[in-house]
């Protein structure tokens, strides 16, 4: 591990040990261009300045209330957010790559997630093993041909990314049932923009508020058509839910009411939003509630966080679910080893940005190559119940190599295996210096009309410390802002309603109006699947 503090370690060469910093230094272990600016002044400000400048984000973020619920914790304590001073910088030529490759996954996501629950065609031409899609509890029967308005059933979209061996992002892993940490980045940036300003007008990095302008468009876009003025809420489980800050911060930044399922009820094939003045009609709920859990008559019946009778007025059309129920089988990490052949088949074209080496268990060739290969492969289940986590084949004892032999010879289906690399490292503030951590980007996307629209940045997570692989937001990582450079100055600012949102956490008010505004698909190496 390399640590450098010292000016004259960095500044006559530029140059670092080539051992860690992969999003830092080129092959050569020469610092990238990108990169330079930022170093040099955050070297020239010097460890303490930086540390000072460090608490001074974290005190703004402990001020407006962004904490993140840790389950298990005792009376469900609420962990304050951390924030790295370094951020996560990525290129413009870097980023329109990234970009492409995104939009690209997005609209293929998109027509699976139309084809799963309307013709089906992938599982009648062997494109899709049926027992992949049928033993995921991601896939639910009852919305069989229950469609939004527009051609974009998938609304929200986020795909975590880390980089190769072949010093290209890599995509680990797929959110599509209800994405988080869009607020949460947010909120990074605000922080960074105070504390460092000089630094982020100067590397001229991308803004966030037409994401989040996107957003509000898109949830319009899939109302049904009866205002020009539709009312959208968002649905959460409520307080003790481990994102709660960002629900209710993303309601307050957005304009919109924060709600639970006892705030809303059905009557007359429509969704009302109870409040002091009688019944509000609902057009769009924008929710945080798990699919399973928003409809307790055709879904979880012991379900306190739906709404009785929800999935019936979705038939009928007379409400907008983002995303729609049922969107949770995308992220049936199985789906990976088959979505070249996919892409050929909807979009005729190979997939722009790289999977993790996917093996589903499923098929009697790639479970041999699973069970021979457990010891350097990654197991996960296709279907992730809370708790649960990926499974190290090079951390278990030969007795629980053994047991997890037969746990998947029992219901090969319901397991994959993956590749097992390393994460990139990126420069964080330890002990008084940088040091390389492990890191993870979070990329999100929202549809429009006309396509789907990228975050420029998202969330970047860290490791706690060097080599610590597992990087979740329940097991402690630690939170940084990404930038991407712009090639050309970006005008404008954050916008003042961000900077209201972020004044403290708003309470939830059901009564506030609303604002208008086939195969394996085995590449030889990739990056680690340890993510969360």
């Amino acid at each position: 591990m390399t640590t450098f503090s010292l000016p004259e370690s960095f500044a006559s060469e530029y140059r670092l040990e080539p051992d860690g910093y992969d999003e830092m230094l080129d092959e050569t272990g020469r610092i990238r261009a990108h990169w330079l600016h930022l170093m040099q002044a955050l070297i020239q400000l010097g460890p303490d300045e930086v540390s000072q400048r460090h608490r001074e984000a974290l005190r703004l973020l402990r001020e407006n209330g962004v904490t993140y619920n840790v389950y298990g914790d005792p009376d469900g304590a609420s962990r304050p957010w951390r924030l790295d001073p370094v951020p996560l910088l990525v290129s413009s030529d870097e980023w329109f790559d990234i970009e492409a490759g995104l939009l690209q996954r997005a609209e293929l996501l998109n027509l699976i997630l139309a084809d799963l629950y309307g013709p089906r065609q992938l599982v009648k031409k062997n494109l899709l093993p049926l027992e992949l899609v049928y033993n995921h509890g991601g896939f639910l029967r009852v919305c069989d041909q229950v469609r939004l308005a527009g051609q974009h059933q998938l609304i929200l979209y986020a795909a975590d990314l880390a980089r190769g061996p072949d010093r290209k992002m890599w995509v680990l892993g797929d959110r599509t049932q209800a994405p988080s940490g869009a607020g949460y980045a947010l909120e990074n940036r605000l922080a960074m923009s105070r504390v460092l300003p000089s630094l982020f007008r100067d590397n001229q990095v991308h803004r966030l508020a037409r994401f989040f302008q996107s957003l509000r468009a898109g949830l319009n876009a899939v109302a049904p058509k009866r205002s020009e003025l539709p009312r959208v809420v968002v649905l959460t489980p409520g307080p003790l839910n481990e994102t709660f800050f960002e629900h209710a911060y993303l309601a307050a930044y957005l304009g919109y009411a924060l709600v639970q399922g006892d705030d809303l009820t059905v009557r007359d094939g429509c969704v009302w939003l109870k409040s002091l003045t009688g019944l509000q009609r609902v057009d769009v709920i924008l929710r945080r509630v798990d699919d399973n859990y928003c409809d307790p008559l055709e879904l979880r019946e012991d379900s306190r966080l739906g709404v009785p009778g929800l999935l019936d007025v979705v038939r009928r059309g007379n409400v907008a679910i983002a995303n729609p129920l049922g969107s949770g089988v995308l992220e049936n990490p199985g789906l990976m080893a088959f979505l070249p052949g996919i892409a050929e088949y909807f979009l005729g074209q190979p997939l722009k940005l790289n999977s993790i080496a996917t093996w589903w268990c499923g098929q009697s060739r790639e479970l041999s190559y699973v069970l021979a290969n457990l010891p350097r492969l990654v197991i996960k289940p296709i279907y992730r119940k809370p708790g649960e986590h990926a499974v190290f084949g090079h951390k278990l004892s030969k007795a629980e190599l053994a047991a997890w032999r037969q746990r998947i010879q029992a219901r090969p289906a319901f397991y994959v295996g993956q590749e097992y690399e390393s994460f990139s490292t990126a420069p964080s503030l330890a002990d008084g210096g940088y040091q390389p951590r492990q890191s993870l980007l979070r990329c999100f996307m929202v549809a429009r009309a006309d396509g789907y629209t990228l975050m420029p940045g998202g969330l970047t997570r860290s490791a706690r410390s060097y080599g610590e692989m597992l990087i979740t937001n329940q097991m402690g990582s630690i939170s940084k802002d990404t930038w991407v450079i712009a090639s050309e100055p970006q005008l404008g600012s954050l916008p003042q309603a961000a900077i209201a949102a972020s004044a403290a956490t708003p309470a939830r008010c059901p009564a506030a109006p609303p604002t208008t505004f086939s195969g394996s698909a085995a590449t030889p190496s990739a990056p680690k699947a340890a993510f969360g």
